[in-house]
Formats: C-alpha cells, sequence, structure tokens
C-alpha cells in the first residue's frame, strides 16, 4: 500500500514557536513602515506629504463629521459583493478546467485574453454600456476577477495527490464523498490562497472604478480630495480602507494556516502588492 504518512504527520514550520517569536518580525516590518511614512513627510515635507500624526487628526475630523463610515461601507459592499461574485463562478469554473483538459483547452484563449486585457477597458466598458450605476462596477470588478480565481483554482487542482485519489477508488468512494472527503481537504489551501489574492484585487480595482463612475465611496472621496489637493483626506480615506480589508485579510490568513497545517507546508503565497 502507498505510504502516505509523510503528508499527514508533517507539521508547519511555524507551530513550534512562542507567540512573541511569531509576532516579532511582522512587528518589526510595520515600524518600519511607519518609519518610511516618517521619513518620506520629512524629505518632502508635510505640505506635500503629511505625516502620521496630521492624517490622523484629519482622519479623526471626518470620523466627528460621520461621513466616512458611508464611504468605507459603500465600498466594503462593492467590494464583498463583486469578491463573492467572482469565487461563486470562478471556483467551479477553476475544477471543471482542472479536470477536463478538453475544456481546459477550449478556456485557454478566454482566459489568455481575460489575464491581459488592461482592466480599465472592462470596467469603462461596463460603465458605457450598462451605465453609471452599481449594477456595471460589481459587474465589470467580478469579470475582472474572474480568470485569476479560475487559473489559481486549475493550478491547484492540477498538483492534487494522484495517490489520494487512488485511494479513494481503493475504497470505491462515491463522487460526492471524495470531493467532500478527498479534494476539497487537499483544495482549501488552494481556495483560500485564492481568496485573499482575490481580495486584494477586488478592493482596489473597486476604488480605482469608484474614481472614474461613482458619487460615493472611498475612490470617489479620494477624487474629491485629490482635487482639492488635500493629501491628508487621501491618505486618511486610504488608511481606512487598508486597515477594513487588511483586517479581512488576516482572517483568511489565519484560516489558510490552519488549513495548511494537517499537510505540513506553509500557506500558498497570495502575490499581493
Amino acid at each position: 500500500m502507498t505510504d502516505l504518512r509523510p503528508a499527514v504527520t508533517a507539521r508547519p514550520a511555524l507551530a513550534g514557536r512562542s507567540p512573541g517569536q511569531r509576532w516579532r518580525w511582522p512587528a518589526l516590518g510595520a515600524v518600519s513602515l511607519l518609519l518610511t511614512w516618517a521619513a518620506l513627510s520629512w524629505a518632502l515635507g508635510p505640505d506635500t506629504f503629511p505625516g502620521v500624526g496630521a492624517t490622523l487628526d484629519f482622519l479623526g475630523r471626518e470620523l466627528r463629521r460621520g461621513a466616512i463610515w458611508g464611504h468605507v461601507g459603500i465600498t466594503l459592499w462593492r467590494v464583498v459583493a463583486a469578491f463573492v461574485l467572482a469565487l461563486v463562478v470562478g471556483i467551479p469554473l477553476g475544477l471543471l478546467l482542472g479536470r477536463v483538459p478538453a475544456a481546459a483547452a477550449f478556456a485557454a484563449p478566454w482566459l489568455a485574453v481575460g489575464l491581459t486585457v488592461p482592466r480599465i477597458l472592462i470596467l469603462l466598458a461596463a460603465y458605457l454600456i450598462l451605465g453609471l450605476n452599481e449594477r456595471a462596477i460589481i459587474l465589470s470588478i467580478a469579470l475582472i476577477l474572474l480568470p485569476t480565481v479560475a487559473v489559481q483554482v486549475r493550478e491547484g487542482v492540477r498538483s492534487l495527490d494522484p495517490r489520494l485519489a487512488q485511494m479513494a477508488r481503493s475504497f470505491r468512494l462515491s463522487p460526492a464523498a471524495t470531493l467532500r472527503s478527498v479534494t476539497l481537504p487537499q483544495l482549501t489551501p488552494t481556495l483560500l490562497g485564492t481568496a485573499r489574492v482575490t481580495l486584494s484585487l477586488a478592493w482596489k480595482m473597486v476604488v480605482f472604478g469608484e474614481v472614474f463612475g461613482r458619487t460615493s465611496g472611498v475612490g470617489y472621496m479620494i477624487a474629491f480630495y485629490f482635487q482639492q489637493f488635500e493629501m491628508r483626506g487621501i491618505l486618511a480615506y486610504g488608511l481606512v480602507m487598508t486597515a477594513v480589508l487588511s483586517a479581512l485579510d488576516g482572517a483568511i490568513a489565519m484560516a489558510s494556516t490552519r488549513a495548511a497545517a494537517w499537510q505540513g507546508t506553509p500557506p500558498r503565497p497570495t502575490g499581493e502588492g
């Protein structure tokens, strides 16, 4: 019988570390980020690039006015809607492409175009066809995200361990049981890594779309303060949205780490940035 023990008993590299060791380098990275921000403000001047304190003061003023949460909320809604729509369509499509070579060959030109076409083209085309409305921005962003999701899941399916599929056939598991007990446990780290990449791309594209075609949201407010030459407003709104999305990304990253633990491998890299 094929020996599967190494894949089951191995432990992740970070499992034995204390909390202090685990958070030391991320904390140092955060401190270096703040120091870089302060250095840029000092080098360029506070009028050109406000420091952390001036940005937080401006953010506090916006919070007291109560205007910021409405814009953050509508942007978050657009991000989540496009993100969920892309995953709902893209994951089954990626499973199909990973399992059926003929379908993968048929879809190859579509995916090549989807991955290489300028994203702004899809966004502006949707605004011209559907109008400047919620449906246009959400559908266009989901369409932009779809090829990335499908390709990542397709590659994850192709990297599944064939020995486990062979074992499932030996035990005469049904297709549904094989999917639930064999395929999905192996594929979960890939799916969570794909979710992180998709979420990161979704919020950037939504803000981009709001700059061009909406009258609400973080992107709209960034464009508004750009027209006012108010760098503090641009940084404040970007900072809040980054914090909210970083919290969501952190939750997915933790789930990805837990999902990868049984395989003894680190989570898949997300390629964000």
